[in-house]
Formats: C-alpha cells, sequence, structure tokens
C-alpha cells in the first residue's frame, strides 16, 4: 500500500514591526475618535439639562411674578384694594395689572377678569376681544372655557349683534358632549323671550322642563310656561285679587233688590271689614 504523503501547511508569514505598530495606532485613533464623540454627547446632554433647569427657575419666577399681579388686579376688581376710590378708577387700575400679569405669563383665568373688567365698565367692543383671544389661546380649558361663551353671547346680545351672540350660545351648547345645553336654550329662550316670539320661547322652555328635570334653569322654564298658560287662558299671574275686586265693582253696580229677597254678598277678602 502506499505510504500516503502529508501535505504540510504553508507557513505563516511573519507579521513585520511596522505593521502592527500602524494597526496599534488605527486603533488608537479610532479609541480617540470615539472618545472625542461620547465627551461631545456629554457636554450636548449635560448643556441641554442647564438649559431646561434656567428655562425652569426662569418659567417659575416669572410665573410668580404674573400670579402676584394678578392677585393685585383681583383685589381691584372685587374693591378689595383702594375700596373708597370710584368703581371705574378700580376696574381701570385692574385692566392694567391684568394685562401686565398677561405680558409675562398669560393664564386663563387673569383673560377671563380682563374681559369682565372690560364688560362693567362698558366696554363691550374690548370685552369681546379678550373673551375671543381666550378662545382661541386656551380651547382646551374646561372649567372657565363655558363661562366665556356665556359672557361672548351677553356682551352680544347688549351690543345688538344677535346673530353673533346665538352663535356663542350654539357653541356653548356642543362643548365637552352637550353638558351645557339647558345654559344654552335659556339663554336662547329668554332672547326669544324678549324679542316677543312666544311660539320659539316656548318650545324652548318646555324643552329645559322635558329634558333637563334637574337643572338650575327648570324652575325658570316652568314659571314662564305657567305664566303663559294663564295669559292664554285669560288669567294674568295676579288674577285672584283682581278678580274678586271686579266682582265687587259689579256688585255694587247691580240695583239693589228688594230686602226680602236680596241674597247675602260676601266681601272680598282684599276689603278691609268696617
Amino acid at each position: 500500500m502506499p505510504k500516503v504523503i502529508k501535505k504540510k501547511p504553508p507557513k505563516k508569514k511573519a507579521v513585520k514591526d511596522d505593521e502592527v505598530k500602524s494597526a496599534a495606532f488605527q486603533a488608537l485613533d479610532v479609541f480617540k475618535e470615539r472618545q472625542k464623540q461620547i465627551i461631545i454627547g456629554v457636554a450636548a446632554i449635560a448643556a441641554i439639562v442647564v438649559l431646561f433647569i434656567v428655562l425652569s427657575f426662569y418659567s417659575t419666577s416669572q410665573y410668580k411674578k404674573a400670579s402676584a399681579l394678578q392677585v393685585d388686579a383681583n383685589n381691584y376688581y372685587y374693591g378689595l384694594a383702594d375700596a373708597e376710590a370710584p368703581e371705574e378708577q378700580r376696574l381701570k387700575k385692574a385692566i392694567d395689572l391684568y394685562n401686565q400679569s398677561l405680558k409675562i405669563k398669560a393664564t386663563p383665568l387673569a383673560l377671563f377678569y380682563l374681559g369682565n373688567s372690560y364688560v362693567k365698565l362698558g366696554d363691550y367692543e374690548n370685552a369681546k376681544k379678550e373673551y375671543n383671544r381666550f378662545i382661541i389661546d386656551f380651547s382646551g380649558d374646561r372649567l372657565i372655557l363655558p363661562l366665556v361663551y356665556q359672557k361672548l353671547a351677553s356682551v352680544h346680545f347688549r351690543s345688538n349683534e344677535n346673530d353673533e351672540a346665538l352663535d356663542a350660545v350654539k357653541k356653548l351648547s356642543s362643548l365637552q358632549g352637550g353638558i351645557f345645553r339647558d345654559t344654552a336654550l335659556i339663554l336662547e329662550a329668554r332672547y326669544y323671550d324678549g324679542i316677543g316670539d312666544a311660539d320659539k320661547s316656548m318650545a324652548l322652555y318646555q324643552e329645559i322642563v322635558d329634558t333637563f328635570e334637574t337643572s338650575p334653569w327648570a324652575a325658570e322654564a316652568a314659571s314662564k310656561i305657567a305664566t303663559a298658560t294663564k295669559e292664554t287662558e285669560g288669567e294674568s299671574p295676579a288674577s285672584d285679587s283682581e278678580t274678586a275686586l271686579k266682582k265687587e265693582a259689579e256688585t255694587e253696580d247691580k240695583p239693589e233688590e228688594p230686602a226680602e229677597v236680596q241674597p247675602p254678598v260676601e266681601k272680598p277678602a282684599t276689603e278691609k271689614s268696617e
């Protein structure tokens, strides 16, 4: 059997010293580059953290300044500050303070009371301006926004801008799934009642009574319906005493019957016994 001749593996070439050095230098360069990137990244993170702290401190400081101005404005608005001064003077001071507060940091409450201050002064144009500004800037405010729409509708009605007022009422009605619909209905019903459109006003009052039994406006709506019903039947709300006096007058105008056949006439409760 022939002898198998094993091939010897090729001898590895010896790595030259300069190649080893070159590889080491390359590794060192890569390490330095990565180290540089890490340092830059850490520095950037540190700068962001410092900036966040500075902004937070600044924001807190500004918020405190704005809040302090707002508190002062509220005191003038409610007459707790400079109580001896005329209301107009106090409201103008409140408006100035609210504006200063809003320039530093706008808050829903300051903007709402700024609009209210203008309403109290009878400056409906500026009131509408601030309420509309509130709607734009704080449309997500679930607490004050419904009040703003009510105030906005009111100043539009006072300015005889009935279409704009009804539009504000409609938007109030659609807020937060319609939970303010009863308030919107009473505002609309009062409007139609005021202009003498009994059909529309009564329909709206009836909707409040039928749909919102626990509403704070249900009693008012029921009273309006009851009054209208009495008037339709020819009676006024104060008909009891008036009817009694009328009957007495009619009795006095009739010729007296002979004493033997004259029935006793009861005096109305309104007449004092002599």
